[in-house]
């Protein structure tokens, strides 16, 4: 009897054991995987952090003169309004009419980027800006007016340009033209 009395017992051990020892000890395994994941999550967030901090240093280490002609070159909207001014006061200064018939359009980039409709659409970080107008001037002037174009912060494309005799110059010289320019322009996605 005695050894039937131990033999219970020894198997309400190992029956306890199981039943409460083993689980909660494969629940302690898996919390300890957990907790070395989230350390190893905790050492990427920190080196994250510190190159985040490094990044913001050197972003305010730059001058905000040079940050302008940053935002100038890519701006981070379309700005077409700024844009048209722009192209404006570079007619004008440069001895041409002010700009008429100005036509603008953002360019789809899916439009562009996928001519093939069984084509994988690709995702530009940045956007097309298009815009037409129209100005007459003497063809020197129109000369002076696209070199300063060309060294305008803003980055654009003459698409086309294309060149008539003007009806009734507004400006009264007899050799004027009128030139309409399409040109496209860019812009970062935020």
């Amino acid at each position: 009897m005695r050894y039937i009395f131990l033999l219970l017992i020894l198997g309400a051990s190992i029956g306890a054991f199981v039943m409460f020892v083993v689980p909660r000890y494969n629940n302690l395994k898996t919390l300890r995987s957990s907790v070395s994941s989230f350390d190893g999550r905790l050492e990427t967030a920190d080196k994250l952090k510190l190159s985040r901090e490094e990044l913001i240093a050197r972003y305010n280490s730059i001058p905000k003169a040079d940050l302008d002609n940053i935002r100038t070159l890519l701006p981070d909207s379309v700005d077409n309004i700024r844009l048209i001014i722009q192209l404006d006061s570079l007619a004008t200064k440069n001895g041409m009419s002010s700009l008429r018939n100005v036509q603008y359009d953002e360019v789809k980039t899916a439009e562009v980027a996928k001519p093939d409709p069984n084509a994988p659409v690709s995702q530009k970080p940045y956007g097309e800006f298009a815009i037409s107008f129209d100005t007459t001037g003497q063809y020197k002037n129109f000369l002076s007016f696209i070199s300063d174009l060309e060294q305008n912060l803003r980055i654009v494309d003459i698409t086309s340009v294309q060149f008539a005799t003007a009806e009734g110059s507004d400006r009264g010289v007899a050799d004027s033209l009128r030139y309409t320019i399409k040109l496209k322009t860019y812009w970062l996605k935020k």
